[in-house]
């Protein structure tokens, strides 16, 4: 694996650094059925935090949760559309509850005149829902609760971007009052965890909605230790191959993490910028003034903490008396620390220069040349990941075939799109880079991974029309890149481009990981396919998944699941028992989507 390399979400509680205090603290709100809050600035791990306890709750079935992590920004897309959100995460919870045997395929009745097909097929749920009464749209959602209730599990919602669900997503906040209500019932079956940069009761009170008020288990995310922070600096330097420049990035700790006050995002963004560009230097706050920006804009932060922030950038301030009421709350955000009982400072350097320029009157905003920065900076990190594969395979062969020609197409991938032509031109450099540069293919660990049947969709999205989609349908693409719309305005187009490189980038670190699995398909017409790689991983107590670390849990196949003389009647599986298994392939033929199953299990000691 290539070092520094940000934006991949953490989805393992061992693998997230100084929070296990929060960790635990959520662990025991689930085991109680509580509603949670977790607050944290832009950037400190919301989103990791909450993915990470997903798969824990997954993988600790016994505890009852259900966990079902949704993100409107990025799940569906929608502005001030409420029946579209509750759809959406419909759609989502009742697709894996039918992958997990919780929801059988077939007729669910919703109310005397809806009734929802169950099957796998997220989008055609979604598509079903759309006619019907808004009211109907939403009782879906507490319709599957009450099922996993039969289940004896609760639903858990965990909400990333609240501020984003109840400003842009919904019609009005109070449209999460539903919601809300279920989760506070003595008896209910739901509950929630929200994830946002402020408490809860100050955002209901910043969006004038006063009755979406409860009490909840707030958990405030603050950037880590310098013990911890040592740990993950550790981690990422020995990573880096070269032992002289391993040893100069190890030497930087220090005055690293006094310019990233400790969050682990901004280190290993900035580490990137330097590893990239060949420089060992810390550089200015310029390469993360995004982040700074909106800590200091954002809606939920009250005038009395920005002036305190300001106040703070001149250096650690000495408060007699009273202590004010922004640095009470600031230091619950992680964004003040103390030196004594009435002194304090802000533990974020790149931070207290940004403040200070701002406080001079520089011009330090500008959101074109930040995105710009941005993109570059994942295109920089997607050319080194692609040196690092042929690194991993250099025993095997050459996955991608350097060309002369690579510059100039890494160059096109730098420029923003903004509308079909620019589109175009990107996939079309994409498609050479990754499929063609592969040997079309050939050298790809998994030629036929959902990734490299979009790269070929894209590419015939807006050229070579008449060609007839055969790896992916242009309904499965969109729905991919642009939550299922064709892009119209300019930073549509530029949102799907970054959406793109994402997944080239997660594509190309999965390739780096000894644990990922590699299918050798090389039929697309079929709908079904067998792998014979043996792969390990550890059984959960319901005998229905198989987790596998570094990757989403595998279904166990109904039929062929276990091996013979191996089923759970006949041989005793203990909870969490390593084995081993083959998998199964099944391709949607709606929307060209794969699903892999376990099948052929076997105790890993057979």
């Amino acid at each position: 694996m290539e070092p520094f390399i940000v934006g991949i979400d953490i989805t393992s509680t061992k693998d997230l650094f100084g929070k296990n205090r929060e960790i635990e603290t959520l662990i025991s709100c689930a085991k109680r059925k509580g509603n949670a809050g977790i607050i944290g600035a832009r950037r400190f791990g919301k989103t990791c935090l909450m993915k990470s306890l997903e798969t824990y709750l997954v993988n600790n079935s016994s505890i009852g949760a259900y966990p079902l992590y949704f993100d409107v920004k990025t799940q569906c897309g929608v502005k001030k559309n409420t029946p579209a959100v509750y759809r959406s995460m419909a759609s989502l919870l009742a697709s894996k509850m039918c992958l997990d045997n919780l929801l059988p395929e077939g007729e669910l009745k919703i109310s005397r005149r809806c009734s929802l097909d169950i099957s796998c097929d997220e989008l055609d749920m979604r598509v079903q829902m759309e006619e019907w009464n808004p009211e109907y749209q939403k009782q879906v959602l507490f319709t599957l609760a009450n099922s996993l209730a039969k289940n004896n599990k609760y639903l858990l919602l965990l909400l990333d971007e609240i501020d984003y669900l109840l400003l842009e997503a919904f019609d009005t906040p109070s449209d999460f009052s539903r919601i809300r209500g279920a989760a506070t019932s003595p008896e209910s079956n739901l509950k929630f965890w929200i994830a946002g940069t402020s408490t809860w009761s100050a955002i209901c009170t910043s969006v004038g909605s006063p009755e979406l008020n409860c009490g909840l288990e707030n958990v405030t995310i603050t950037p880590t230790s310098k013990e911890d922070f040592t740990s993950l600096w550790q981690h990422e330097c020995s990573l880096i191959k070269e032992t002289f420049l391993r040893q100069q990035y190890l030497d930087l700790l220090s005055p690293l993490f006094q310019k990233t006050g400790g969050v682990p995002y901004y280190a290993k963004f900035v580490a990137s910028h330097m590893y990239t560009n060949k420089k060992v230097a810390l550089p200015e706050y310029d390469v993360i003034r995004d982040y700074l920006c909106e800590i200091i804009n954002n809606r939920f932060v009250s005038e009395a903490e920005r002036s305190t922030m300001f106040l703070l950038s001149k250096g650690p301030k000495n408060f007699e008396g009273t202590i004010p009421d922004g640095i009470t709350s600031l230091r619950s955000k992680g964004l003040v620390n103390s030196i004594s009982e009435s002194t304090f400072y802000l533990p974020i350097g790149y931070l207290e220069d940004y403040l200070r320029a701002c406080s001079h009157d520089k011009e330090v905003v500008d959101i074109d040349s930040i995105e710009q920065e941005e993109l570059n900076e994942l295109v920089n990190q997607i050319e080194r990941l692609r040196v690092g594969v042929n690194k991993r395979y250099i025993n095997v062969h050459e996955v991608f075939i350097p060309s002369h020609e690579d510059p100039i197409e890494f160059g096109i991938l730098r420029k923003r799109c903004y509308d079909e032509a620019s589109m175009d031109a990107f996939s079309g450099s994409l498609y050479k880079l990754y499929y063609e540069g592969s040997n079309n293919g050939n050298n790809l660990p998994d030629r036929w991974s959902e990734f490299a049947n979009l790269t070929r969709a894209l590419r015939h999205l807006y050229n070579h029309r008449e060609c007839a989609p055969s790896t992916m349908s242009e309904e499965r693409l969109l729905m991919i890149v642009n939550n299922g719309s064709r892009p119209i305005y300019d930073y549509e187009f530029a949102k799907m481009q970054v959406k793109v490189l994402q997944l080239c980038r997660d594509e190309l670190c999965g390739m780096q990981t000894p644990t990922s699995p590699s299918r050798t398909n090389t039929n697309t017409s079929t709908t079904e396919s067998d792998s014979s790689s043996v792969l390990r991983g550890k059984i959960n107590g319901d005998r229905n998944r198989i987790f596998v670390d570094n990757h989403p849990v595998y279904i166990i196949d109904k039929r062929m699941g276990f091996a013979p003389n191996n089923s759970p009647r006949e041989y005793d599986y203990s909870e969490r028992e390593e084995v081993l298994f083959e998998l199964r392939e099944r391709t949607n033929p709606k929307t060209g989507k794969p699903i892999s199953f376990a099948i052929n299990v076997r105790p890993a000691n057979d």
